[in-house]
């Protein structure tokens, strides 16, 4: 089978949508602005993209209005606006989630500029395929070469978009002598007899298939029972390796394993044996002792390829090496452990490691598009910890994938409030199972590239970490760069399962696979399968929804997708705990949507029948439920809407915007993570189980603290309450 692979030209897409018109009244009479667009895509790496121009008129017959001055309210990098009222966006720009983020114009004209109106331009993630179709006849005939074009091409809004160029597209086949090639397909397939073929299209992970008949006939059209038969027979595209078929791997060759080091009080292991061995590869040592007290240290073999150890009461000994890999141009250095792996280098089934499909290499790295580009390592089967480098140029969002499975979303995602921190992201995934004989390490979304990865295998002499998932949507995700100080109250998006980790100990491993836009089902079809893939049998998996259910989904679907999880889990004995959503400043409301007072107790809008189902779908699988909506509607009353607007969300106190009434600062993302812990730990203190008999006993929480909270009441007063909670313990996630 031939692939055709080139480098793909990014198309700028920009939709209008329609006009925001937003009228004031000011000293002249009616004024408006009116042009510019509801909405706009990101732009792609390299790109930028601009509005249409925005402009202030006043009266009936709009006549434009002068002087006047353009400002942008909201913060975020990448996005300026020019005297005529057009928006640019630069590749810097983050989108926050497939819901996009909203970007606020201010135009102020008059004497001191006293006049002012704003707009509102909703920007999208930049644009993608999320669908399209192959066309090219249902009949082919031997030794022609029909047209072939992509069609029907839909972005991940639903909106129509420009087809890529086929030279951009990797293609496979059902046989050799099928290829496409100039925009036509080439067909070769020998024979004289009725045959069937097939050609796959995969442009940034996303697939379409199309069948045809072979044959030699003149004039022939298929009939309908033709066509059932084609698409009833066997026809498959060939792959270059079936990673189905398990690799044998001698698990000797990883690591150096002693159970029997009692008394022993020096060590010698020689480890010119096992994989990776040059003088500069770094070993990972762990000694378990006599009392079950683990020590672990990164050491380099000595003179003739020795590591020399003095033990102490040790029990067991594991040496192996950390797999170090600089990918493509990356700048990693082999005297720091690395090895170079050119993005030509191929895995064809034999090699050590290597890369699989369409793989190119870019400033800094190489780039890995899901299942069609990937980096490929022998590993035995086991549980690995997997640390990515992103390249210093790299613009986030990613999903990491091992094996096709979710096991980082959102990487790379800055959002939005200022976040700022050190490049490049790194990301850890940690316990990650390998089966089969392979690691295969891919990456999707708006981010492709790739500068480095680290494996390292998890000690088999040590015992597993009880394992906490986290599922969710945008108010729960990881942010980057990583933080390295604690942001004034309403800076740095945040999601709560990002921080979650704060309030538990060292005992438990925290995996956050929240992803923006998600939704029950669109998260069980993207990450869900992460959970299952390494969760084992007393692990815990906590799943918020509701919010963005009440956009693209609806009540009976988000259950019937829960419900899934919830089975899919019970079936593996990963413990589920259920959470409903927080409540917010946007959805201020009762649960009849009645607009409530600066100290209302809110109850969600909408989104009150969301919650309303989870809490009844807990009690009927008799499984755990965090009422988190309850939790911070209480917590809220108290503290009132200003305080939970400037503090708990996005928030600009420079300029005094409200910038994200929904979405979580990292003060807010502590609090809605500090009333889950404190509910887990009171269900866990008053012995509760579920209907599956397990316990929340594997929940190793902090201590419970008492603190000050410093706010104002009903009457404007500036009063004191008293909150106790589980503490949280800072430490940086994901690394």
């Amino acid at each position: 089978m031939k692939k055709i692979r080139v480098r793909r030209i990014l198309a700028k897409a920009l939709s209008v949508a329609g006009l925001i018109l937003l009228t004031a009244c000011g000293k002249e009479g009616n004024m408006q602005i009116t042009g510019g667009q509801e909405y706009i895509y990101a732009p792609h790496t390299g790109e930028t993209a601009q509005s249409a121009p925005f402009t202030v008129t006043k009266g009936e017959e709009a006549q434009p209005v002068e002087g006047v001055t353009w400002s942008i309210l909201s913060s975020g990098e990448g996005v300026s606006v020019s005297e005529e009222g057009v928006v640019t966006i630069t590749d810097a720009y983050v989108a926050g989630d497939i819901n996009g983020t909203d970007i606020t114009l201010k135009a102020a004209w008059g004497e001191g500029e006293d006049q002012s109106l704003t707009a509102t331009l909703h920007v999208r993630e930049a644009q993608r395929v999320a669908s399209f179709e192959i066309s090219l006849p249902d009949a082919v005939k031997r030794r022609e070469q029909p047209e072939i074009s992509l069609i029907n091409c839909l972005d991940q809004y639903g909106e129509p978009m420009e087809a890529p160029a086929l030279e951009d597209v990797l293609w496979e086949t059902s046989n050799e002598n099928l290829t496409v090639r100039n925009g036509a397909l080439q067909c070769f397939l020998p024979g004289t007899e009725i045959d069937y073929g097939a050609v796959c299209a995969t442009i940034d992970g996303v697939t379409a298939e199309k069948r045809f008949i072979v044959h030699s006939l003149e004039d022939y059209q298929p009939d309908a029972a033709a066509l059932e038969q084609l698409a009833q027979a066997k026809v498959k595209i060939l792959r270059e390796i079936d990673f189905s078929q398990e690799r044998a791997v001698d698990p000797g060759a990883y690591a150096y394993i002693n159970e029997n080091a009692s008394g022993l009080q020096e060590l010698s292991v020689d480890v010119t044996g096992l994989v990776n061995y040059t003088p500069n590869t770094i070993y990972q040592v762990t000694v378990r002792h006599e009392d079950g007290s683990v020590t672990k240290e990164d050491m380099r073999a000595g003179e003739g390829g020795k590591i020399n150890l003095k033990l102490e009461k040790a029990a067991a000994v594991e040496v192996s090496p950390v797999l170090l890999f600089g990918l493509g141009l990356s700048e990693f250095d082999e005297k720091d452990g690395y090895v170079h792996v050119d993005a030509a280098e191929k895995y064809t089934g034999e090699e050590f490691y290597g890369f699989y499909g369409a793989v190119a290499g870019t400033t800094g790295g190489v780039t890995l598009r899901n299942e069609s580009g990937m980096f490929v390592a022998a590993l035995p089967d086991g549980f690995y910890n997997i640390r990515i480098t992103k390249p210093k140029s790299g613009t986030g969002r990613s999903t990491v994938r091992v094996n096709g499975a979710s096991q980082g979303t959102n990487v790379g995602n800055k959002g939005t409030g200022d976040r700022s921190g050190a490049l490049p992201y790194v990301y850890l995934m940690e316990d990650v199972r390998v089966e089969g004989g392979t690691m295969r390490l891919s990456l999707s979304e708006k981010d492709y590239s790739l500068a480095a990865v680290e494996i390292r295998k998890t000690p088999q002499i040590t015992e597993r970490r009880v394992h906490i998932y986290i599922g969710g949507d945008s108010t729960v995700s990881n942010y980057y760069p990583i933080e390295t100080s604690e942001p004034q109250p309403g800076r740095y998006q945040t999601g709560w399962g990002q921080v979650f980790a704060q309030y538990v100990t060292e005992e438990n491993a925290v995996t956050n696979l929240a992803g923006g836009g998600t939704f029950a089902k669109s998260w069980y079809e993207m990450a869900f399968p992460g959970v299952v893939q390494n969760g084992q049998p007393g692990d815990y998996f906590i799943l918020q929804a509701g919010i963005n259910d009440r956009s693209y989904s609806n009540v009976d679907e988000m259950v019937l997708y829960l419900t899934k999880m919830i089975d899919e889990c019970q079936e593996k004995g990963i413990i589920v705990i259920l959470a409903t959503t927080m409540q917010s400043c946007k959805f201020w409301k009762d649960a009849n949507g009645n607009e409530l007072g600066e100290f209302g107790t809110p109850e969600g809008s909408g989104l009150a029948p969301f919650m309303d189902a989870i809490r009844k779908l807990a009690e009927q699988k008799q499984v755990f439920l965090v009422d988190t909506g309850k939790m911070t509607g209480e917590w809220y009353s108290v503290v009132g809407r200003t305080y939970v607007a400037q503090n708990y969300h996005l928030y600009n106190p420079q300029r005094k915007v409200e910038e994200d009434t929904l979405h979580l600062s990292y003060h807010g993302a502590l609090k809605v993570a500090e009333l889950i812990a404190t509910s887990l730990a009171q269900q866990k203190a008053d012995g509760a189980t579920d209907g599956q008999g397990h316990t929340l006993e594997g929940l190793s929480l902090n201590d419970m603290t008492t603190y000050d909270v410093v706010h104002k009441d009903s009457t404007g007063k500036e009063v004191t309450t008293s909150v106790t909670g589980v503490q949280a313990i800072y430490k940086r996630y994901a690394e």
